[in-house]
């Protein structure tokens, strides 16, 4: 296949994102019933993860910016009890940030990284989000050393699923998407989105789901990565 890089999805992928969201809900939860004495705490946190998609999409589509998805969010999930103020949304902005503190990455994440490197791949990653936050996971997490380029769709100006997002972050690591590998948990953003944009290897990492995407080659885990683009354990 002739590979030269690979382009790496953030949350979900390297970094797990769901992990330190469920540790950092209880506070959550905390703070909006200290603020919305009457609210069902079992339903919010049903609610709170539906409307999810649809408020993100409108993000990742340029409809609204972050704070505006975040805060739609918010509002959407605590409808029945409440309408959110000002107050609220800050209080509940500065308890998601001291969550963002448990995010730690996968196990196999920095091996499966430095294997790669000293195959003499270049690796990318390409995430979509606001640069501030995209920013200081990455500094939480301590990754970017090990990448050779960092592209975040608020910075780059487009977001996956757009071919234009993988043409960006591919030239961003010296390649074009034809010689590059994409590694990814979403079907639509990173599987869908590196075939629509010429990536000939779109890699789906499952870590357990059950998740299948068209034209998908399927891993459980990053430990299986290696082995497929033919690197050796090092």
């Amino acid at each position: 296949m002739g590979l030269r890089g690979v382009l790496f999805d953030l949350d979900g992928t390297l970094a797990d994102t769901a992990s330190a969201e469920r540790e950092a809900w209880p506070g959550v939860a905390a703070l909006l019933a200290a603020h919305v004495p009457d609210v069902d705490v079992e339903e919010l946190h049903v609610r709170y993860y539906s409307v999810f998609e649809r408020h993100w999409v409108d993000y990742i589509s340029g409809r609204i910016g972050f704070s505006e998805y975040r805060r739609g969010r918010l509002a959407d999930a605590l409808a029945p009890w409440c309408t959110i103020s000002d107050e609220l949304f800050e209080a509940y902005r500065s308890e998601k940030r001291r969550g963002l503190e448990r995010l730690r990455l996968f196990h196999d994440a920095l091996t499966t990284l430095h294997g790669l490197r000293s195959a003499g791949l270049r690796i990318g990653l390409l995430t979509n989000g606001p640069s501030e936050l995209q920013r200081e996971k990455l500094a939480i997490t301590l990754l970017e050393p090990e990448l050779d380029a960092v592209a975040i769709s608020e910075e780059i100006g487009v977001a996956k699923p757009d071919a234009a997002a993988f043409e960006q972050a591919a030239a961003m690591i010296g390649c074009s998407p034809t010689d590059v590998a994409m590694v990814g948990d979403s079907p639509e953003a990173d599987i869908a989105g590196a075939l629509g944009a010429g990536v000939p290897l779109a890699v789906l990492v499952t870590r357990g789901l059950d998740v299948v995407a068209d034209g998908a080659t399927v891993i459980e885990t990053l430990e299986a990565l290696p082995p497929l683009l033919g690197v050796r354990a090092p």
